[in-house]
């Protein structure tokens, strides 16, 4: 493998989607007063954003050699095997949280933890429930995700296939579904909404290949040598106007309960179809990233940092995890009370156990790859 295939893995990569991690966590546990600190208060898109754009990435830099090679087979083949794992992850994750809640609503004789979570189905009919929770058509509130996953790792290899003939082809017909799913409604079935699923595939997978293409060029002209100002500059405007309309704490005593810009002229603003205000606002985000933070910035190996990249070089598990962390937070503040101090305490020891298990699980990594000789077949795989 040529050294320039083999460069050194961007950390910048697994840190912000280690930070999404979290900040997933954070936002999945009802009433928690750290949610306000999170992106979703700072701008249009949230971390579920910032999540997807990066998954395509890494799936670009991770799957892009099969697409030039031409072996489309190949990459199908992977794809769908991947595609098979978050599949079990999510039954999995549907599982254990079912088993969960439904524990802690008769330990502590409390409905809402089914009932909040759209489960009270699973007991009023568990075999019609968990077949259509297999047919990914019944999917509780904060167990939509992965679902989504699944679709867009089939999509991946039409995305490589089409961004091997041309970016700007692949990149149209992305953008040509975007636009049918937003005009009209086009989705896949689901049984709580009547529009279908939460995370639409057809409207989400715009972002998917956008990450795809991105990390094709930033490829292709090893990385993002020549940053254009005037990009640079609409990308920073367009942040700080996000940053004005949605962050509620922008107000002044003035001004009474207004903020400085009414949300009212973005909306609306549909995260299930992946409004183009929340799509501009990440894509912007992004751009500012690459440009104004450094791939080797020294930030990126202190502790801190890399406990968060070790998360997000573990993805999938650690979602699950987090998942299921958030419902025992809801538990435990519901139960035990929800004052700072609790509330302090759920998410440090939430965030440390999601860190603790990938710090575990990258040592185990590492202890099962032997040093020599290296394996010429991999190369850093940051979708797997």
């Amino acid at each position: 493998m040529s050294s320039t295939l083999r460069k050194e893995r961007d950390l910048r990569i697994d840190f912000f989607r280690g930070l999404a991690l979290v900040f997933i966590f954070i936002d999945h546990v009802p009433d928690n007063s750290w949610a306000s600190v999170t992106l979703r208060n700072f701008g249009f898109s949230d971390a579920s954003e910032v999540f997807v754009l990066l998954a395509g990435y890494s799936a670009g830099l991770a799957y892009w050699s099969m697409a030039e090679r031409g072996d489309f087979r190949g990459a199908f083949a992977r794809a769908t095997r991947r595609a098979g794992e978050i599949y079990v992850w999510h039954i999995g994750v549907f599982i254990a949280s079912a088993i969960l809640l439904y524990s802690a609503a008769h330990l502590f004789h409390n409905p809402k933890y089914v009932d909040h979570i759209a489960m009270a189905e699973l007991a009023q009919a568990p075999l019609a429930t968990l077949g259509s929770a297999m047919a990914l058509v019944y999917q509780p509130n904060q167990m939509n995700i992965l679902p989504m996953y699944v679709v867009l790792m089939v999509w991946l290899p039409m995305a490589l296939f089409l961004l091997r003939r041309s970016v700007m082809l692949a990149l149209a017909v992305s953008f040509g579904m975007w636009a049918i799913a937003n005009a009209t409604g086009l989705n896949l079935p689901a049984y709580h909404r009547a529009e279908g699923w939460f995370f639409n595939p057809f409207a989400w997978q715009l972002l998917f290949t956008m990450g795809a293409a991105a990390s094709v060029v930033a490829r292709r002209s090893e990385g993002l040598a020549y940053p254009r100002q005037q990009i640079l500059l609409a990308a920073g405007a367009y942040a700080v106007f996000a940053l004005i309309v949605a962050a509620p704490w922008v107000q002044f005593a003035w001004l009474a309960d207004t903020t400085l810009i009414s949300r009212d002229v973005v909306e609306p603003m549909s995260k299930h179809d992946l409004s183009a205000w929340r799509f501009a606002h990440v894509l912007a985000l992004a751009y500012l990233v690459a440009v104004l933070v450094p791939a080797n910035a020294g930030w990126l190996k202190h502790g801190w940092a890399t406990l968060l990249e070790t998360c997000g070089k573990h993805s999938l598990q650690i979602f699950a995890l987090g998942t299921l962390l958030s419902f025992l937070g809801w538990i435990a503040l519901s139960e035990f009370g929800s004052n700072q101090v609790a509330v302090g305490a759920v998410n440090v020891l939430g965030i440390a156990i999601m860190s603790i298990t990938a710090w575990q699980m990258s040592r185990r990594k590492q202890a099962r790859v032997p040093s020599w000789p290296p394996n010429k077949a991999s190369a850093p795989v940051l979708a797997s």
